[in-house]
């Protein structure tokens, strides 16, 4: 999910800087595999397991994807004080996934993970902030969020602090302190802090224009399936009297 709405330009007709992404901390596929025959008499107060199953019908491993089925396994876990359990039920209020949409409750299930030290749900709420979703726009209590989860090694969170200082959101605009935190997030694998690195090169925002490098950290973001890094790459390989020789 992007903070603001990217317009895709021919690299000569560039005339406003483009804008970088504030990212949405999805929830984590990277769980060990369950055993098939976990089923409805897991529960038995164990939360783990619980949440464990619901992340089972989440991704769709060995049954058929069923997000409502996910919803009702993360409550009956998230209820009994389960952080992750806790983070990923309000992650579906707020994508409305086997749930109706509700931001109010998103935030509710995300500050009592965050409360827990959570900090993939210490992100999710600097992202209401940063967007007003149930809450009024605020991007000093934004950065507060990001931050505490940054601290935490939160990739996301760098990535979103960036954001801040590329646009000057809380923050007095400093190109040169956003390229620092997409650095420290792209380390991290985040290929939508190499689509930002990259944009701050194509521009020139904080750094000397250098179209190589630019095509680099996009060629690097495609790799990981970000498509608008993808159609920036399309873009750039059309116009050859500029990159063309790049390519």
């Amino acid at each position: 999910m992007k903070f603001s709405v990217i317009r895709l330009f021919v690299l000569l007709l560039l005339t406003v800087p483009e804008t970088g992404f504030c990212q949405n901390y999805e929830l984590d596929d990277a769980l060990p595999e369950i055993p098939s025959l976990l089923n409805a008499d897991v529960d038995h107060g164990d939360g783990e397991k619980q949440y464990r199953i619901a992340m089972k019908y989440f991704y769709g491993r060995d049954v058929h994807r069923d997000y409502a089925v996910a919803f009702r396994w993360l409550r009956l876990s998230a209820e009994k004080g389960n952080a992750a359990a806790e983070y990923a039920t309000g992650f579906m209020f707020q994508k409305g996934l086997g749930v109706e949409q509700s931001y109010a409750e998103a935030i509710k299930w995300y500050r009592s993970a965050a409360e827990k030290g959570n900090s993939n749900a210490e992100n999710q709420i600097g992202y209401m902030y940063h967007h007003g979703w149930g809450v009024t726009t605020d991007y000093a209590e934004a950065m507060k969020w990001y931050r505490l989860s940054a601290a935490k090694g939160n990739f996301a969170a760098e990535d979103n602090i960036g954001v801040l200082y590329e646009h000057g959101q809380g923050v007095e605009q400093d190109y040169v302190e956003a390229m620092k935190w997409y650095r420290l997030s792209a380390s991290k694998g985040n290929g939508e802090a190499e689509l930002n690195i990259g944009n701050l090169y194509q521009n020139g925002l904080g750094v000397e224009r250098d179209l190589e490098k630019a095509i680099k950290w996009y060629r690097s973001a495609a790799a990981k399936g970000n498509e608008e890094a993808a159609k920036k790459l399309s873009a750039m390989k059309g116009d050859a009297g500029q990159v063309a020789h790049q390519w």
